[in-house]
């Protein structure tokens, strides 16, 4: 095995051996291109997924409150009791604020598919800079008419 005695006494062959007998069997070294890297498109699409679930999760909330609301009117009506119908319009305005979310929502993924199509367009705008340069003499003249 060599004269490694900490390998040895593990049942291992000295660094130095394996790698020259992998340098006899391979001379070629497989470089290998790093899987994490991810183009920003996938971020987009991404984000427009998020989007989605989120949507979906305000969408069902507002399902369930809607059959909670009516359970809870009619409790409220069975037992008139002010509380009941506290806690029914406390439900009403909560689900009023998730549905103004949802709406939200759907605008922002309208922005965010906007967004994902505008790099696109951007990339084809034409900046002309004109710039003249005078010396004070020189606009003197072309003021005069010289």
């Amino acid at each position: 095995m060599g004269d490694d005695k900490i390998a040895s006494a593990l049942g291992l062959k000295p660094l130095s051996e394996a790698l020259d007998k992998h340098e006899e069997t391979s001379t070629e070294i497989a470089i290998q291109e790093p899987a994490d890297i991810v183009p920003a498109v996938v971020e987009d699409s991404e984000t427009i997924r998020d989007i989605e679930q989120a949507r979906g999760n305000i969408k069902n909330i507002i399902e369930q409150g809607d059959d909670a609301l009516k359970e809870m009117m009619s409790l409220a009506k069975q037992s008139e009791s002010p509380r009941a119908f506290e806690v029914a319009s406390t439900l009403m305005k909560t689900l009023l604020d998730a549905n103004k979310d949802f709406v939200e929502m759907s605008m922002k993924k309208k922005y965010a598919v906007d967004e994902v199509n505008a790099p696109k367009e951007a990339a084809q705008t034409n900046i002309v800079n004109n710039n003249l340069i005078l010396s004070t003499s020189d606009l003197l003249k072309m003021l005069k008419g010289e």
